[in-house]
């Protein structure tokens, strides 16, 4: 039975005593410029579309070939954005790298970067090759919390990257003696 989204809906949904087990969006998209107007899908090197299988409904099946026209990661950009932007009226934690120390910076490289911009989430060499109070991060409780963190004891992501728990993470720079954790995005 279609219904309207909200966010009391969402959390509800979300509750231990929840049976809710998903939420499905049927849409019809038109391009911008009208329905029967062209797309432009991405097209990666040589000239490649991104191919996949998927199901038109439920009801289908086999899957059928299609062009992906807007890939998971992209999505997850532009949430990461969207969290970004309302960070401070949703209470989202947020570590801010500052550059403006480092001499010959580029210009167009940014003096300031909030860990909701990192490309890989808490699992990044910013946040890895980092300091705080003058301590390398990695060394601090809180930067070996964060950096031990898995799914299973999520604690501090949860209280500091909360956005890694949904969209994933793979430490994958940590070398052979410590834990390289990867956790598939929800």
């Amino acid at each position: 039975m279609p219904s309207q989204i909200d966010l009391t809906k969402i959390l509800a949904g979300c509750a231990n005593d929840s049976f809710d087990d998903g939420i499905r969006i049927d849409t019809e998209l038109e391009p911008l410029s009208g329905r029967g107007g062209t797309i432009k899908p991405a097209m990666y090197e040589g000239g490649v579309y991104q191919h996949d299988r998927r199901w038109e409904n439920p009801k289908e099946q086999e899957p059928a070939d299609v062009i992906v026209i807007d890939n998971v990661p992209s999505q997850a950009n532009r949430l990461e954005d969207a969290l970004h932007k309302q960070r401070h009226e949703l209470c989202i934690p947020e570590f801010l790298l500052d550059f403006s120390e480092i001499p010959q910076l580029p210009v167009h490289l940014p003096r300031e970067l909030s860990s909701l911009k990192f490309p890989h989430r808490n699992a990044d060499a910013y946040l890895r090759d980092s300091s705080l109070n003058g301590q390398d991060f990695l060394k601090t409780d809180l930067g070996n919390s964060i950096f031990n963190a898995t799914a299973h004891s999520c604690g501090p992501l949860v209280a500091w990257f909360p956005q890694a728990l949904l969209y994933g993470f793979w430490q994958s720079h940590l070398g052979k003696k410590r834990q390289n954790t990867k956790h598939a995005r929800a």
